[in-house]
């Protein structure tokens, strides 16, 4: 390990991995805290370094003070729980391997909300003789390895990395000095095309994004990294592009991504994004299903795959299926998705989507299940419609009623349906106070007037009701029996002779 001003994380890091390794080698580039002390508490050898803008400089200098044939590196903010000790010795007794890729699993930023990336590094290797890092920043020992002819296995193992749970002020100033030394780095063209890929990075984070879009530009150009970091470059690109509102080029890099790596969840997810912005919904959903199918079989259960990638929660994306599913009018698709995103993250929104596909598929039984199971919300106005609809497709007009009552920003559609409501239990006076509200909303449905100049005229108001049926015919002016109806009204004006 390597070292400045630790004692935050130290100990843990320590603690996760005291009962696994067999010495543990510390420089020190400069702590004014307690880190010394701390890493002593654990054994451990510790060596100091004057720092000089080199991360590799320091990590050749741990090197230099190992005694054991395998290494494991890590940083402070690294833990491998003890549910991999015994993998990890495995690993190194099996002779199928000269270095394992590690899973790195990063929390970015303090929001409960926020992603998490995993990528894969070889983080356990033989010490083999000339074995070096490179780069100033963002170290590698994988051009050494590889030079050395070692071989590399993937791993199922997690490494939990806890650095950039970190507020915003802080990721940014990280950023900056990486910034600094990716550029003194690429001026000695060490890593070239891996420190283009990390700078534009880096400049994305910045909020520098046209620069940093440039910059991977230049790493593809440039090469000299894995595959991963390849898929990685496009699927950064692709994100950008998206956001900059280019879905044409978004999609080019997506594509380009799984190309590289099929097996990744953050293309797929990306392209389900990109589709449902173009309205491609059957495509959207597809490329959805294969993020959620993916991530399942990869990230879901912290393994990096073939591609460096942001992780979102497993809800986001079954959320995001179901959402897709609807709009491409497949509900039972939707519901099923749906609801498997409930069942990991309870919201709002996933709850009112769940019945309204559960609505559109006629399944009204369930609906008024769901409603029971989602009570917390039967004060929001979509669980009051939602609700109501199938108690109106289930003839149970009395109870939506009173649920329709309680909406408390009626539109014409749900006072209209009040209306019809307070009409079937013979409200009639209900049911022209409804329709009122509903016109004075912009109601216009044909049918609906025709019905409300019909309990007009049974409420002996001939005026208002020959306004509405007139109202209904300019809608419909073929309609004969609009016609009918409204000349009823005016003889019955005729009739009742000129008004006080």
């Amino acid at each position: 390990m390597i070292v400045k001003n630790e004692e935050r994380f130290l100990r843990g890091c320590l603690e996760s991995v005291k009962d696994l390794v067999d010495e543990i080698v510390i420089v020190d580039t400069g702590s004014t805290d307690s880190t010394k002390e701390i890493a002593a508490e654990f054994g451990a050898k510790v060596s100091d370094f004057t720092w000089c803008d080199d991360f590799s400089a320091a990590r050749n200098e741990s090197l230099n003070h190992t005694t054991g044939d395998w290494i494991l590196y890590l940083d402070a903010d690294e833990r491998i729980h003890e549910e991999y000790h015994k993998a990890v010795r495995r690993l190194i007794s099996s002779g199928k391997g000269d270095a394992f890729l590690l899973n790195l699993r990063s929390k970015v930023g303090l929001d409960e909300n926020s992603q998490y990336h995993v990528a894969s590094y070889p983080r356990l290797f033989r010490k083999l003789k000339g074995l070096r890092f490179t780069g100033k920043v963002h170290e590698q020992i994988t051009n050494s390895l590889s030079q050395l002819k070692a071989r590399i296995l993937p791993t199922d193992l997690i490494i939990e990395h806890l650095g950039y749970a970190q507020d915003s002020a802080t990721i940014l100033d990280k950023a900056r000095r990486n910034q600094k030394l990716l550029l003194e780095q690429i001026d000695r063209r060490e890593n070239y095309g891996y420190a283009l890929y990390q700078l534009g990075q880096t400049e994305i984070i910045l909020g520098e994004t046209d620069k940093g879009l440039g910059h991977l530009r230049e790493a593809l150009a440039a090469g000299g990294y894995g595959k991963s970091v390849e898929a990685s470059i496009h699927g950064i690109i692709a994100e950008n592009m998206f956001k900059k509102g280019d879905a044409e080029a978004a999609l080019a890099a997506c594509e380009k991504s799984l190309a590289i790596a099929p097996s990744q969840a953050f293309a797929h997810l990306m392209m389900g994004e990109i589709y449902q912005k173009l309205d491609r919904h059957g495509d959207s959903l597809s490329a959805f299903l294969k993020a959620a199918r993916e991530y399942e079989r990869g990230i879901g259960k912290g393994k990096a795959g073939t591609a460096i990638e942001p992780v979102f929660s497993a809800d986001i994306i079954y959320a995001k299926a179901g959402r897709a599913a609807m709009l491409a009018g497949d509900y039972e698709t939707a519901s099923s998705y749906i609801d498997k995103a409930l069942r990991k993250k309870k919201t709002s929104q996933r709850a009112a989507w769940l019945m309204e596909s559960l609505l559109r598929k006629k399944d009204y039984r369930k609906v008024l299940d769901a409603a029971d199971e989602f009570r917390e919300f039967e004060n929001e106005d979509w669980y009051l419609r939602l609700v109501s609809s199938a108690l109106i497709d289930t003839q149970n007009y009395a109870d939506a009623a009173r649920l329709l009552e309680k909406v408390s920003e009626p539109d014409e559609v749900s006072l209209s349906s009040l209306a019809n409501c307070r009409m079937k239990i013979g409200d009639l006076a209900g049911c022209e106070s409804a329709f009122r509200a509903a016109v004075e909303k912009g109601y216009k449905d044909t049918a609906g007037l025709e019905l409300y100049g019909l309990v007009q005229f049974k409420l002996l108001n001939f005026e208002e009701s020959a306004v509405t049926l007139s109202r209904a015919l300019e809608l419909d002016p073929a309609n004969e029996r609009l016609q009918k109806f409204l000349n009823a009204a005016r003889a019955q004006l005729v009739a009742q002779g000129p008004t006080k």
